[in-house]
């Protein structure tokens, strides 16, 4: 157990809850109840966990979330140390999560750069239809199905060479898709 260390990370956190990164602080607090390696706190670092854990405490979402207060006691650092990792996970899961109507805004964005850039190939325009495929992976998230879609737009109208950087770009992100293997042998097959 690194004493020095853990009064650090206890004192930090102050000051991440004064700026509202509380997501720095509960990431503070873990790390420094992780330091204990299972052991209560020596009796010159009791002050600092209540200390820290008051200004934890003065987080609104920290005191929605456990509906309770938090109170340092004694002996009790890995049930806090539980408790709080639980709800650093809800908070890295909430913002990894879209809400219903973003995602909706996300992906119609998404359509709009993807159909204009079709229209633009239709229209005898690579260059003006990679930029607006360009500007639809501004809107990627998980839509892997893209690439091999923007691929096969650049191949119907015979540009294997733009397809083959889309179909790379869709490899990057996953590098096991069997589709764009497979459009990845067309296109260096067009080429020769």
């Amino acid at each position: 157990m690194n004493a020095r260390k853990i009064r650090e990370d206890l004192g930090r956190i102050k000051s991440c809850c004064q700026r509202g990164d509380t997501k720095r602080a509960l990431f503070l607090m873990l790390g420094a109840l992780k330091d204990l390696e299972g052991q209560t706190a020596p009796s010159d670092l009791r002050g600092d966990f209540r200390n820290a854990l008051s200004a934890l405490a003065s987080i609104s979402a920290i005191k929605a979330a456990l509906g309770k207060a938090l109170n340092y006691v004694p002996g009790s650092e890995r049930d806090l140390l539980l408790q709080l990792a639980a709800l650093y996970r809800n908070i890295l899961q909430q913002e990894n999560e879209e809400d219903y109507e973003t995602a909706l805004q996300r992906k119609l964005q998404l359509d709009r750069c993807f159909n204009s850039g079709k229209k633009y190939l239709k229209e005898g325009k690579p260059s003006e239809a990679d930029a607006c495929f360009a500007e639809a992976l501004k809107y990627y998230r998980d839509e892997h199905a893209l690439f091999a879609m923007m691929a096969r737009a650049m191949l119907e109208v015979g540009e294997p060479v733009r397809a083959l950087g889309h179909v790379r770009n869709g490899l990057k992100m996953k590098p096991d898709d069997a589709q764009l293997k497979s459009l990845a042998n067309l296109c260096t097959a067009m080429r020769k």
